[in-house]
C-alpha cells in the first residue's frame, strides 16, 4: 500500500507555504505529535523555489510495535522538502525525502498544493515507504505506511488551525 491522501484546506497556497516554511509551525508541530524539533534551515526565497530541511527525535515508544523491535531509545528522523515555483495559478509541488536514522527505513513523497481560490487549497500527497530489512521490511513498511498517513492527516489540520491563530 502506497500512502495517498488529499485534505482540503481553508487557506491560500502562500499562507499555507510560509507555514511550511516557518521554524515556528514546525515546532508547533513537533509538539503536537511528541517529538523535539533538533533543526530546522529553509535555503532559498519562499517567493521561488525552496529547501526547508528538518530533523526531529522521538521515543520508540511512540512507534508501531513492529518498529520497537529493531529499534531502542530515541528515533531522529530528518524531512527534506524541496519546493517548486509557483505555477501560474499559485499551485506549488513539494517533493520530500523522509530518513529515519538508525533505522533501514526511508520514505520519498510529493505533496501539491492546488490552488482553489483565495482561501482554499487542495493538498495532494503521493508516496512510498521503503525498507531494506529482509525479514520483516515488509511488515514493518504495512506498519510504518498508516502513520505516515496520520502525519499527513494531522500536518494539515494543524497548518489550517496555526495560520487562523498566526496570520
Amino acid at each position: 500500500m502506497a500512502l495517498e491522501a488529499e485534505t482540503v484546506i481553508s487557506h491560500s497556497v502562500d499562507k499555507i507555504v510560509t507555514a511550511y516554511a516557518s521554524r515556528d509551525f514546525h515546532q508547533h508541530l513537533a509538539d503536537t505529535v511528541g517529538s523535539t524539533l533538533e533543526s530546522f534551515e529553509v535555503s532559498g526565497d519562499t517567493d521561488g523555489a525552496f529547501q526547508v530541511t528538518s530533523q526531529q527525535s522521538m521515543s520508540v515508544d511512540r512507534l508501531p510495535d513492529i518498529a520497537k523491535k529493531v529499534m531502542k531509545g530515541q528515533v531522529t528522523v530528518t524531512v527534506t522538502e524541496r519546493w517548486s515555483t509557483p505555477d501560474a495559478d499559485g499551485s506549488r509541488r513539494s517533493d520530500m525525502d523522509v530518513k529515519i536514522h538508525s533505522a533501514p527505513v526511508s520514505a520519498e513523497a510529493s505533496q501539491v498544493l492546488h490552488a482553489r481560490g483565495p482561501e482554499e487549497t487542495l493538498s495532494t500527497v503521493r508516496g512510498e515507504v521503503s525498507t531494506s530489512i529482509p525479514l520483516i521490511g515488509k511488515k514493518l513498511k504495512a506498519a510504518a505506511e498508516p502513520y505516515m498517513k496520520k502525519f499527513v492527516a494531522v500536518q494539515s489540520r494543524e497548518v489550517a488551525q496555526w495560520i487562523s491563530a498566526n496570520g
